[in-house]
């Protein structure tokens, strides 16, 4: 605890200036939500970065603040939806998300092989950017035995990419004019983490003043997520295969190590939505507009938390890690990136 309150109040004060200057901002300018304090508090994180730095002391509060405080504000998120919401959303999305993982896949590996970049990092790029990012190339580099020098590029590489998509894909998806379906759809499909994922959703809804398309990316990219139990262990093989070692990849218990908790703790909350907005219709001791109440709440709670995170991940990046990562990876990233949000717009105007 001690080696995490330091970060841990670090993000807590980033966000909650963030909260209160995208206030005072949208006031001064007559708008209500035009500047988002999920953007703004991950802007003036990279500005404190990469200007006056972060102290280490801060390190582990951070990174507590980016894993966990992010994934329980995605718990809780879950109270925003039913799950038949979960289903029509999840079930909509995904043919396309299944051609996004494809395209992802493709590009990188022929990608790699075209640039002759080493084979380990073309795998880990092309899943980080197609599934996950961190947590699918950390779930997927034990099976490869890749380096840790390949797992660090790789994750800098699909973060850099991951935060610009982040910030430009919600302007992206208003200018295109897609509903707020589609956004969601959209974005849960194209975009790397979670925590973007999270962060561009919520960015579009306090810019363009709509309520959906956050909680409908979220759920996309949850069950995008879900594709790791049979993607990592599929390309863990194929390599294994391509460098003549027919070893055992994975068994039954490794591979469900691979569903992330806070994804069951997102389905349970919205089992507690289900269930509470069935009971509590025609309940003397909870009635509708107090269940109402308790989930708005909760809902401003995990946004908050979800600020926390954002503005924890701007305290952590970088910009002159740029440098240090060589063109070709580089490419690949970009590349790789661009296909998977084209594809994605293309099978939005196909599908919907």
């Amino acid at each position: 605890m001690k080696n995490i309150i330091p970060g841990l109040l670090l993000g807590i004060a980033v966000a909650v200036f963030s909260y209160y200057a995208s206030k005072y901002l949208n006031n001064l300018i007559d708008y209500k939500s035009l500047v988002s304090s999920i953007l703004l508090g991950i802007i003036i994180g990279i500005i404190i970065k990469n200007t006056i730095g972060v102290n280490k002391v801060f390190s582990t509060g951070l990174d507590f603040n980016v894993k966990k405080i992010l994934r329980i504000g995605i718990v809780i998120l879950g109270i925003r939806l039913s799950i038949s919401e979960i289903f029509s959303i999840g079930l909509s999305g995904l043919p396309i998300i299944i051609a996004c993982i494809i395209t992802g896949l493709l590009a990188g590996y022929l990608l790699t092989k075209f640039l002759s970049l080493p084979s380990k990092l073309g795998v880990l790029i092309a899943v980080g950017t197609s599934i996950c990012g961190a947590s699918a190339i950390v779930a997927t580099a034990p099976g490869i035995n890749a380096k840790k020098e390949e797992i660090a590029y790789s994750i800098t590489v699909i973060t850099i990419f991951g935060i610009l998509a982040m910030i430009i894909y919600p302007f992206l998806a208003n200018i295109l004019e897609l509903s707020e379906k589609a956004t969601g759809l959209f974005l849960g499909t194209s975009i790397h983490e979670t925590a973007q994922v999270s962060g561009a959703g919520l960015i579009y809804d306090e810019t363009f003043g709509t309520s959906n398309v956050g909680k409908s990316a979220i759920t996309v990219k949850l069950v995008r997520n879900l594709s790791m139990i049979f993607v990592i262990p599929f390309m863990t093989i194929m390599y294994k295969q391509s460098t003549d070692n027919n070893s055992q990849v994975f068994n039954l218990k490794e591979i469900s190590k691979l569903i992330p908790m806070f994804i069951i703790g997102f389905f349970l909350m919205s089992l507690i939505r289900t269930t509470g907005d069935i009971l509590f219709t025609s309940s003397t001791f909870i009635n509708t507009e107090s269940w109402k109440d308790i989930t708005s709440q909760l809902t401003s709670i995990s946004k908050f938390m979800l600020i926390i995170a954002m503005a924890s991940v701007g305290l952590t990046t970088d910009i002159k890690s740029i440098k240090s990562l060589g063109l070709k990876p580089f490419l690949v990233g970009i590349v790789v990136a661009t296909m998977v949000g084209t594809c994605s717009l293309i099978c939005i105007k196909i599908f919907m």
